[in-house]
């Protein structure tokens, strides 16, 4: 075979400068360097845009190797279709360091259109935009109806962790309740020789009045760790009903205003939900206004806050949900108590084993004891309408016009940010969704 004289030289350039090519693509800094194993383009957003004439919009897409990783590259831009006037700020763009690049498209001035806007960029399949333009204006004023639920992250404001708190206390200890409601009787007795009985008699008298407690009603211990539970529960997450009523002002400096009206609340306990209007509440609705906005996906409300009488509200689950669902018998804390207890056979155990005072003492003791723990519990819940507590929000939520009439009838993946504060002491917001749908007009 013939050998050309310079080819070991044209081999050893090339080889070189492979290897030149190698090294600049390993260094990072920003070179432009397909992947040899394939690359992803992937839309940020909304893939489904709908407009109205002249309206701007920032579309983004990210640039990733196969496993996600953030690729230096640049992105092309296409519009297809009957765009009618409708532009890009640019038709290229260069990835950011989380590999995603942007550009803004303006839609035309005038016209109903329907056009794709699409992304392109080396070793990746391309993405595409849906745009739908309005000659007409996106009808988003009227009247919808929210339901939204709400977390408290990070637990509970004010007092209501305190009575969560007696709620355990009724259970945690090994001869509970017994333990607990011998504790209220001590507490009501005035003469410090008695106490001292009582408390020399520790812990046998306990397990005495465990044991006719449990004879009594053997799932005492089950029922109020289930009360205790279902407060807790009831406290921390609840949903809300409400309306929003959204109004253009014509003012270009006040643009849009939402009037947001609370008109219910939706308890949750397990599985089940419980609504209770206002009115079911004893309260009026709550009004808050909102500035309002809008874009080519997407609303926001900007900040509002509604002032609520938590402990009132608190009251009301207590007495008609949470308590009827333990013992559908008692309408009060107090009447829980004495269903479980019977204070005249704790009276008669306590003086048949001190041999030292009537029963009756012990029993009136107990009556009063039960009594005094109840009122307790239920003056720390409505001890937090003493302190303003007030809900703040934000919202987003993305509009949809689901049978193209150019109305918005659905707010769908809505999310609310914000916090419950009392007094002085926030409680932040977990995940707090909502969905709203576009009141029909009777």
């Amino acid at each position: 075979m013939r050998t050309h004289p310079h080819t070991p030289k044209l081999i050893l350039a090339l080889l070189l400068g492979a290897a030149a090519a190698g090294c600049a693509g390993s260094g990072g800094g920003g070179d432009d360097v397909a992947p040899a194993d394939g690359a992803k383009l992937t839309i940020v957003g909304e893939r489904s845009l709908l407009m109205e004439n002249g309206w701007s919009n920032e579309i983004t897409v990210r640039y990733t190797d196969l496993d996600g990783n953030p690729l230096a590259g640049q992105i092309d831009f296409t519009l297809d279709g009957t765009v009618g006037g409708s532009y890009l700020s640019s038709v290229t763009a260069t990835t950011d360091a989380d590999g995603e690049a942007s550009v803004e498209l303006t839609a035309g001035e005038t016209g109903d259109l329907t056009f794709q806007v699409a992304a392109t960029a080396e070793a990746a399949d391309g993405v595409a935009w849906d745009v739908q333009v309005l000659q007409h204006a996106l009808e988003i004023t009227g009247d919808y109806r929210l339901s939204s639920e709400f977390d408290l992250a990070t637990g509970l404001p004010g007092t209501a962790g305190q009575v969560v708190n007696t709620f355990i206390d009724m259970t945690d200890g090994p001869y509970d309740p017994a333990t607990w409601v011998l504790d209220q009787i001590i507490a009501k007795i005035s003469n410090a020789t008695v106490r001292d009985l009582i408390n020399g008699a520790r812990p046998a008298i306990d397990g005495l009045l465990n044991d006719l407690l449990l004879s009594n009603s053997p799932d005492i211990v089950a029922r109020l760790i289930e009360m205790g539970d279902a407060f807790g529960q009831v406290a921390r997450e609840f949903g809300t009903t409400s309306t929003l009523h959204v109004t253009d002002t014509n003012d270009v400096d006040a643009g849009m205003v939402a009037q947001h009206v609370l008109t219910g609340l939706v308890f949750h306990i397990d599985a089940d939900d419980y609504a209770y209007s206002m009115h079911d509440l004893g309260m009026e609705n709550v009004t808050a206004d909102a500035p309002f906005g809008y874009d080519a996906t997407r609303i926001t409300l900007g900040a509002h806050a509604f002032p609520l009488s938590y402990g009132s509200i608190l009251m009301v689950a207590l007495d008609q949900l949470i308590i009827p669902l333990v013992d559908p018998t008692a309408s009060d804390f107090e009447g829980l108590l004495t269903g479980f207890v019977d204070c005249q056979a704790v009276g008669q155990t306590i003086s048949d084993y001190l041999g030292f005072g009537g029963s009756s003492l012990y029993a009136g003791a107990c009556d009063l004891g039960l009594g005094f723990a109840a009122d307790f519990v239920e003056n720390q819940i409505r001890s937090l309408d003493a302190t303003a507590m007030e809900l703040g929000i934000t919202g987003t939520a993305r509009w949809m016009d689901t049978n193209h009439d150019h109305q918005v009838d659905v707010l769908q993946a809505g999310a609310w940010d914000g916090q419950m504060t009392y007094g002085s002491s926030p409680a932040p917001l977990g995940a707090s969704p909502f969905h709203g749908e576009r009141m029909q007009l009777p």
